[in-house]
């Protein structure tokens, strides 16, 4: 379909010295401050978003409470094209970045795009969230070319919308941000193009694997959903006085308990996977206890790092972050069509469950929470087998179910010779 037309399409011609066309897919929190930071960067962008009506290309930004980070209250540019078509923009773009979109549209907007995409060039393809397997999937849906994946650890800040379609909300920045690529070393240099637009000279390399064990919303918000709405019926209403807004700074007993349970599920897994893959640096030499990782992306803005719960609770980057309730008669109900119980499930616990069957770990609180989320939005995908095998499990992530195993993760589904010469591997 045509799209909604803000600008010409970008022109065809291809970038001179550091100048490149980039695509941000999307149209959530992180678009316009993504979008705003590129230009400023000195590139051509485009976003590429459903509702491409809402936006102004003429006057975009955010604004910036991080003045650690980045030293001006507000941002705002003019970009080059707003549209719902990818044929408008997709055909020129050097790097598309999918941002402010839930992970589990991916599969969706990669095959929308996928037909647009010049598979001879060379384009770098990446997510704000490189966990859930961002690699299993973009392989699987773009098949064989010679674009280059790569996608950040954690989304470069907190944020959220003041104005949609056009301005933004930067909490907090990270102080520590990596980037996943295929190889893991970034062999086809996107790091330095992103360290200049997100004004991050900090980013260091990871791959894949390590990003989906990473702690990131999945580790995050099912714990504490699951802390505080475990024995909920899915329809009686709550009275709105007596349960958290904040989901972060307001932490309750049971999700506290439950945070620290799902840390040593994840530390579990991630340590079966350094007996299978003893040679991924990333996976032996890093700490990826919850503490460990939200103390080396925010420790200038914690007040107190006694302990995971503490860390969590006192990170002014995480303040502002809400559970969304429905009203309903009586009081109010936690907002089940929402990604903390659509996307969290089945592009990470699940993910994370499959890949500690591979390894042979036990991880009971991960099950639990399956169990209950998966009850409360009618889906069946853990069974008493202690499989992922159930009747909706191919809406899961599962690098089984990608043909991989323990040995093969790490360098996932997309083929050695797919890019016409082998691909390199870590050392």
């Amino acid at each position: 379909a045509l799209g909604y037309l803000v600008s010409p399409p970008l022109p065809p011609t291809r970038h001179k010295g550091t100048v490149m066309h980039i695509t941000v897919v999307g149209g959530g929190n992180s678009t316009p401050i993504f979008a705003a930071l590129a230009k400023d960067a000195g590139h051509e962008v485009a976003i590429l978003t459903r509702r491409p009506a809402d936006w102004n290309k003429d006057d975009i930004g955010f604004v910036n409470e991080d003045l650690d980070y980045f030293p001006q209250a507000e941002l705002r540019v003019g970009i080059d094209l707003v549209t719902d078509d990818p044929a408008l923009c997709i055909p020129q773009t050097d790097l598309i970045f999918i941002a402010g979109l839930p992970i589990h549209h991916n599969p969706t907007v990669l095959a929308r795009i996928r037909p647009h995409l010049d598979m001879q060039k060379k384009v770098f393809i990446g997510s704000i969230c490189a966990y859930g397997g961002f690699n299993w999937v973009a392989a699987e849906a773009l098949g064989p070319g010679n674009y280059s994946l790569f996608g950040t650890q954690l989304i470069p800040w907190c944020c959220g919308t003041l104005e949609y379609g056009r301005t933004g909300l930067v909490i907090g920045a990270k102080r520590l941000l990596r980037i996943a690529t295929e190889d893991g070393r970034d062999s086809d240099g996107v790091k330095p193009i992103l360290a200049k637009i997100l004004k991050m000279p900090f980013l260091t390399d990871t791959d894949f694997l390590a990003s989906t064990l990473w702690p990131n919303n999945p580790s995050l918000h099912p714990p504490i959903l699951y802390g505080l709405f475990k024995d909920w019926d899915g329809k009686s209403p709550y009275d709105p006085d007596k349960v958290p807004t904040l989901i972060y700074k307001d932490l309750r007993t049971g999700s506290a308990v439950t945070l620290v349970e799902m840390d040593s599920d994840l530390c579990a897994i991630v340590a079966g996977l350094r007996g299978a893959l003893p040679q991924n640096g990333h996976l032996v030499d890093n700490d990826f206890s919850m503490k460990a990782c939200v103390m080396q992306n925010y420790e200038e803005q914690i007040t107190c790092a006694w302990d995971t719960v503490s860390c969590i609770m006192s990170n002014k980057a995480f303040a502002k972050h809400k559970i969304p309730y429905t009203a309903i008669e009586g009081g109010v109900v936690p907002t089940l069509a929402h990604k903390f119980f659509e996307t969290d499930l089945p592009f990470g616990l699940c993910t994370m469950k499959d890949i500690a069957n591979m390894v042979g770990v036990a991880v009971p609180c991960i099950d639990k929470m399956i169990l209950w989320n998966q009850k409360l939005i009618g889906k069946e995908y853990l069974t008493a087998s202690g499989k992922i095998d159930g009747k909706h499990a191919s809406e899961c992530v599962l690098p089984s179910a990608f043909g991989l195993d323990a040995k093969t993760l790490e360098f996932g589904n997309r083929s050695r010779t797919a890019n016409g010469a082998e691909k390199k591997q870590k050392t």
